[in-house]
């Protein structure tokens, strides 16, 4: 996945809420908590588990203090939420707001391939997520 997939993959999960960031034996995972959008698949969900393929790299760096936070542990205490998506140099930033609105930070994401699965771990192409997306704004236009 290039960078401007990765860019807009974040950008479909605005909004959504970064849990359970954890090590794998060939990346990282993490859950995006994105009902509006999971439930489209299974009124059951509640997000999706996207997999960070090797290299990978995930760290937070608070806007306010410069503080750099790689600690997977650490960074699972604090509520994040991402917010806005850029690309700069070879990594995305996820601009994201802290622990509800307390401050902000930016998710730093690099990584050769990015995989996404919902909570059944099946997998979903960024096209379908896509469109998932696409069909949840355009509903709620017609909700009005």
């Amino acid at each position: 996945m290039n960078l401007e997939n990765q860019e807009m993959l974040f950008s479909i999960f605005h909004d959504g809420g970064i849990e359970e960031i954890r090590d794998t034996f060939d990346g990282i995972e993490f859950t995006v908590d994105i009902m509006y959008l999971a439930e489209r698949i299974k009124p059951q969900f509640r997000g999706f588990i996207v997999k960070l393929i090797n290299p990978a790299e995930l760290y937070l760096e608070d806007v306010d203090t410069n503080v750099i936070i790689k600690d997977f542990n650490e960074l699972n205490k604090i509520d994040i939420e991402i917010l806005k998506t850029d690309i700069s140099e070879d990594k995305v930033k996820v601009f994201c707001s802290l622990s509800g609105g307390q401050s902000f930070g930016y998710l730093n994401v690099k990584a050769s391939e990015i995989n996404i699965y919902d909570p059944e771990r099946n997998s979903i192409s960024l096209e379908d997520l896509k469109t998932i997306c696409k069909n949840y704004w355009d509903d709620f236009r017609q909700r009005g």
